[in-house]
């Protein structure tokens, strides 16, 4: 049972790598899943279209309740779970989302550092996206003095960095303490 929390920006790799480090577990014979906040926001929000910002705020309260949910009831069931779609900036952040937890297991944060130009080549591959501000995400990542965690410079092949990270949950590089 672990938890392995992988932040960065849109664009950054998250989902490719999720998907990819939960196939090597399960290579291992170790039962992992990969689960997406923004999977849990769609359930109350569809179409992202955000009416205003009280049933915004309540619908991302819901969501992340749900999120936490899941996390608690896979660890339970024995999974390496991998959470992406939390920002995970601040020391806050972190210690505000793993209080919403029930289960206390050994946990993980990789911080995934890709250069802005390519994931503004990623984000422009995917089509318009009005939700995605890319620059204000850069500038708060830039802006962070304490990083948590490990960080992760995932600028190699997907499978080559989904093997380096692997490796790094492996040697117990960004278990948080």
């Amino acid at each position: 049972m672990k938890l392995i929390l992988m932040d960065g920006g849109p664009a950054s790799g998250k989902n490719t790598l999720g998907v990819l480090l939960v196939q090597q577990f399960q290579k291992q014979n170790s039962k992992a899943i990969l689960l997406d906040l923004d999977t849990y926001i769609e359930e109350f929000n569809p179409s992202w279209i955000l009416q205003n910002e009280q049933q915004k705020e309540i619908d991302l309260i819901k969501a992340r309740s749900n999120f936490a949910q899941n996390i608690d009831k896979y660890l339970q069931q024995n999974f390496i779970v991998i959470a992406i779609g939390e920002r995970f900036l601040t020391k806050e952040n972190i210690l505000n989302f793993i209080s919403k937890l029930k289960i206390n297991c050994p946990t993980y944060l990789y911080h995934l550092n890709t250069p802005f130009e390519l994931r503004k080549q990623r984000l422009s591959q995917r089509g318009p996206h009005s939700l995605i501000d890319l620059e204000k995400d850069q500038r708060d990542r830039d802006a962070n003095k304490k990083w948590y965690g490990y960080i992760y410079k995932n600028v190699n092949s997907e499978k080559s960095d989904a093997n380096n990270l692997f490796k790094l949950v492996q040697d117990n590089k960004g278990l948080l303490e």
